[in-house]
Parts: structure tokens; sequence; C-alpha cells
């Protein structure tokens, strides 16, 4: 039982570092600017409305912290799925609750950013 609440709180981590940086640092600029090159892209900001302008859906689920963190939640919980040998309610549980965490963590550094 111990071994389920270590994955949890490493995996909800795990989560919220990814979706935090990629929305405070360059790295979302870096690896989807190449496809915008018409554009002059200087702040994640500029990434997600020059994205927006030809695709709003796909915008909004790169730069939403909760869209993003479903699906990076419930991938980080089927990877310890699958190398930990876990219940498959693992996956639903943690996809569906990380979020938030994710969330929190995203208003909190938003705030002093």
């Amino acid at each position: 039982m111990i071994d389920l609440v270590i994955y949890y709180i490493l995996g909800s981590l795990i989560s919220s570092c990814i979706i935090i940086i990629w929305n405070f640092s360059g790295i979302s600029i870096h690896l989807l600017s190449r496809f915008y090159k018409d554009k002059f892209i200087v702040t994640v900001l500029d990434m997600g409305d020059a994205i927006a302008e030809k695709h709003p859906t796909i915008s909004e689920l790169l730069y939403c912290p909760l869209c993003l963190g479903f699906w990076v939640s419930g991938l980080v919980a089927g990877l310890f799925y699958y190398f930990n040998n876990l219940n498959w309610l693992f996956i639903p549980c943690c996809a569906f609750s990380w979020p938030l965490i994710i969330f929190i963590f995203f208003k909190l550094l938003d705030e002093k950013v």
C-alpha cells in the first residue's frame, strides 16, 4: 500500500514538472516554432497565439494546464502501471486527480512569475 502512495506522489510531481516546464520555459517555442516560421515568436504566449490562429483546438490542448495535464497524467500513470505491475485502476484515478494538483502548482507559480 505504501508503494501506491509513493507512486501517486511521485507521479503527480513528475506530471506537474512536465506541465510547468512546458508553460513557463521556452521548450515549447523551440519544439514548435519551426512549424510557424512566418511568425515572430518570442514568448510562450506568442507561440500559443500562433497555434491558435491556425488550430484553436490544438492550442487549447497544448496550453491549458488542465487539458494537457489530463493527458500527461494518463501517460505517466500508464507508464507507472506498465513498469510496476500495478492495478489498472491506478490509471483513471491518477488521470482524473493529478490535473487538479498540476493546476494548483500552475496557479501558485503563475502568481509569482
